[in-house]
């Protein structure tokens, strides 16, 4: 009987398209990653074709004419698409794991290759999505920082709570914007999207309009991945918690301030120069054996006129359970 065989060549290409998937089906931002401009965070590929470490990636802005009206002559007066350009730099991420030897291997009842690609497809996820919350929570704009009352971040207490009344702030002062924040169009409406931490999402369930908000979500029904493991809808906003928001002790007397982010089209941008990939290596006269992975990428918040595009910064109280 012929067997098949799958070509050792072929081996790395089909465990590094396993692991970028994997990688991706375990990372928590990939719900908000899009190839468009109506994305939260715009994934480019710009590199995988053209060599250099930085890739030029324009922000849309939204149209501002008028339009024509009846028969009136539209040639001639279209308005222009604009484009500001932002750069992206990327880098090369890798990481891997090394197997004992033949004796160890025989020991375990485990396939360490499939193993080893649990391992590293978690741990690509994990670093993805703390590179994210780190990419969009640093250095925000003055501009773009809303805090309880209008308090200093040094004058936030305990009490100091994230409530749904902040959230809608939020969304008006970002449509009033210059430049405004773009929603992300579902079905025809728009929508903003805010991460929030544990902590504050808790003292949000303080709010008396939480009934009403928790309603609203059990009605949605809504299949778009932005909803995906979202908590609650309020005021256009889908509301989401994840403990990777930073909460620092930079408020009075060193309290918890929660650093929530309120979020639109364009917030930030991944430029992926080359996939998540597979190598494999053997050592020591081929007793051991390694597994790795690796991408090359850049994410960076993308910002306008030194301010950011795309992004507020929600700061609370957040106190400690």
């Amino acid at each position: 009987m012929a067997l098949s065989k799958v070509p050792a060549a072929l081996v790395p290409k089909i465990w590094s398209k396993a692991l970028w998937e994997a990688a991706k089906t375990e990372s928590y931002f990939e719900k908000f990653i899009g190839e468009t401009e109506n994305s939260i965070i715009q994934r480019v590929t710009d590199l995988e074709k053209d060599k250099g470490d930085t890739v030029i990636f324009g922000l849309l802005m939204q149209l501002a004419g008028e339009g024509v009206d009846g028969d009136n002559i539209l040639e001639g007066n279209e308005e222009a698409m604009v484009f500001h350009d932002m750069l992206v730099t990327i880098n090369q991420k890798r990481h891997g794991v090394r197997l004992e030897g033949l004796l160890a291997e025989q020991k375990s009842p485990y396939n360490m290759r499939t193993r080893a690609k649990g391992l590293l497809s978690n741990w690509f996820a994990q670093y993805r999505d703390k590179l994210f919350f780190s990419k969009l929570t640093a250095n925000p704009s003055p501009n773009r920082i809303l805090r309880v009352g209008g308090k200093a971040e040094n004058a936030l207490t305990d009490t100091d709570k994230l409530t749904f009344s902040l959230i809608s702030l939020a969304k008006r002062k970002a449509k009033l914007f210059t430049p405004k924040l773009r929603p992300v169009m579902i079905k025809g409406e728009p929508h903003f999207v805010s991460v929030f931490h544990p902590w504050q999402i808790r003292d949000l369930k303080d709010d008396p309009m939480y009934e009403k908000a928790a309603l609203n979500a059990a009605k949605r029904g809504n299949d778009n991945p932005l909803f995906t493991g979202a908590l609650l809808m309020w005021d256009g906003v889908i509301i989401h918690e994840h403990e990777n928001v930073p909460v620092t002790t930079t408020g009075a007397s060193g309290a918890n301030v929660g650093h929530g982010l309120f979020l639109g089209a364009q917030s930030a941008v991944e430029a992926v120069s080359k996939k998540l990939y597979w190598r494999e290596k053997a050592f020591d006269y081929d007793n051991q054996q390694g597994f790795a992975g690796g991408i090359i990428h850049g994410v960076a918040k993308s910002k306008y006129n030194d301010e950011d595009f795309g992004v507020v910064q929600i700061q609370t109280g957040a106190k400690a359970d």
